[in-house]
């Protein structure tokens, strides 16, 4: 008889209260997401994003084998509840790794307000037609990123080029340059060290904002270097 009782899952009349409660919660909660869903794609229909965002979620029933109570009192039972998953997404671009991607970004809802702060400079809820402004902002900000990435990589190639052909012999390279706790792109010209010199010359350019902009950061004469003293002193002295 008791096996009979464990296979059908016999339910005290508190048990099963506290099953159908839960089914009401979760059901409830469902409902409640749907609706926030809805909303907020009204919201953004009203501010005028168009084609700006995506709405994608699917919803429907799943049968769990679920714990309930605590302690000596607990109990397990299978339930069946209503289920959703997916959200509202924002469509903007990102320049990432040298390329301008579209990409998606979840939004929130609180009230009559949006979040999204992936595109926003600051973490809180913004009127649906500021937020459309944000993203605007946004994109321009990334478009103009990478436009300057592309302008940079054309005059860095540009200037690799033209020092390559001026002296076929030097090595030309692409380097980093520091100043002031910020990095930015230079272009290393070296020289082969000669027969009475220790080692190789160099002239390190940084890059300007337009080709043939760019001006000499760092230098170094291997030959002029190794000098100290009054040999040093007496090389200047020669100098005409």
């Amino acid at each position: 008889m008791l096996d009979q009782l464990e296979l059908f899952q016999i339910l005290s009349v508190e048990q099963q209260e506290d099953v159908n409660n839960y089914i009401e919660r979760e059901n409830k909660r469902v409902a409640d997401r749907k609706a926030s869903l809805r909303i907020m794609v009204e919201l953004l229909k009203e501010a005028g994003f168009g084609d700006q965002y995506r709405l994608s979620f699917t919803s429907g029933n799943a049968t769990v084998n679920r714990e309930f109570g605590y302690g000596d009192s607990s109990f397990n039972a299978e339930v069946t509840v209503n289920t959703v998953s997916g959200s509202v997404r924002l469509i903007h671009k990102r320049h990432y790794g040298g390329e301008l991607q579209t990409v998606e970004s979840s939004v929130s809802r609180e009230g009559n307000k949006l979040m999204c702060s992936h595109i926003t400079p600051q973490y809180r809820a913004y009127k649906p037609s500021s937020l459309l402004a944000k993203l605007n902002e946004y994109n321009q900000e990334q478009n103009d990123s990478h436009n300057s990435f592309l302008n940079k990589r054309t005059i860095l190639n540009y200037t690799m080029t033209k020092y390559e052909e001026l002296y076929p012999n030097a090595v030309v390279q692409q380097g980093i340059g520091y100043q002031g706790g910020s990095s930015f792109t230079t272009v290393l010209v070296s020289f082969p060290k000669g027969k009475d010199i220790d080692g190789a010359s160099w002239v390190e350019f940084r890059l300007g904002f337009k080709q043939d902009g760019e001006y000499m950061f760092k230098k170094f004469d291997a030959n002029v270097d190794k000098l100290k003293g009054m040999d040093l002193l007496n090389h200047f002295n020669e100098q005409k």
